[in-house]
Parts: structure tokens; C-alpha cells; sequence
């Protein structure tokens, strides 16, 4: 008991930092909850360069909006991906993958002509989505209860 309210109070003060930027996938079962600098975040691209100062925004910007379902959170997946049309015009996919335990998965795709529009749109998204899936899991158990 003490352990897990030392790490609520470690989650409490780390709230709104950035998420690990490697972590190993097998080791997430074995640590449990984690806290935002602990939780694993995979940035993939593919079809178009990011440059590395916006590496640095997403990852403070994920850890801003997500940071606060840290503890509930197993692992970030962000993908962005060039899907130009035939006309050429540039156009950016981003797609949020959030896992959460019990094997829940909360997928957002948002797409812009730029990268950084592409990826604020997804992430304030993302963070409704986890939020009103966490409230529905908390509803329900609440929920379940018989009153007597």
C-alpha cells in the first residue's frame, strides 16, 4: 500500500513531463503502472522528414495532454505518414494509438497539410478519447455495484 501511494505522489509531482522516448514494449507487464517520464512513446514516420525541434514539441505536447493518464496509460504509438493525393497536394496523416490495460486500444487519425497542425489536432483529440474511455470504465464498475 505504501509503495503504490508513493507512486501516486511520484505521478502527482510528474504530471505534465515527457514520456520516456525508448522504453523496452517487454518490460511495460512487469512494471505495472508507470508514470509519465516512464511510459513508453513510439514516434514513427514514414514518406516525409521531421525535424528534430519538433521531436522535442511532440514529446512535451504528449506529455502535457497525456501526461495525466499516465498511471492508466500501457503505451503511445504516434505515426505520421505522407498520403499525397494525385494532385501532389502535401498532405499528413497522424495517427494516435493509445493502449490501455485490459488490452483497450483508443485510435485517433487526424490529417493537415502540415505535420505540426496534423499532430495538435490528433493529440487534443486523443486526450478527450482517453478521458471519456476512462470515465466509461469508471461508470461501469461503479455501476455493477448492488445496493442493498
Amino acid at each position: 500500500m505504501a509503495r503504490a501511494n508513493a507512486k501516486l505522489t511520484a505521478q502527482r509531482r510528474q504530471r505534465r513531463s515527457e514520456p520516456a522516448i525508448a522504453t523496452n514494449h517487454a518490460l511495460k507487464p512487469t512494471l505495472g503502472r508507470t508514470t509519465a517520464r516512464e511510459t513508453p512513446l513510439d514516434i514513427r514516420v514514414h514518406g516525409l522528414d521531421l525535424d528534430a525541434s519538433l521531436g522535442g514539441y511532440l514529446r512535451k505536447r504528449i506529455g502535457f495532454k497525456l501526461g495525466k493518464f499516465a498511471l492508466q496509460i500501457t503505451r503511445i504509438t504516434v505515426r505520421f505518414e505522407n498520403i499525397s493525393g494525385p494532385a501532389d497536394a502535401p498532405t499528413v496523416a497522424c495517427r494516435f494509438n493509445v493502449l490501455l490495460p485490459a488490452k483497450v486500444s483508443v485510435i485517433l487519425e487526424s490529417t493537415d497539410e502540415d505535420a505540426k497542425a496534423a499532430f495538435d489536432e490528433a493529440v487534443d483529440a486523443t486526450a478527450r478519447a482517453v478521458r471519456r474511455r476512462l470515465d466509461k470504465r469508471h461508470t461501469k464498475r461503479i455501476g455493477r455495484r448492488k445496493t442493498l
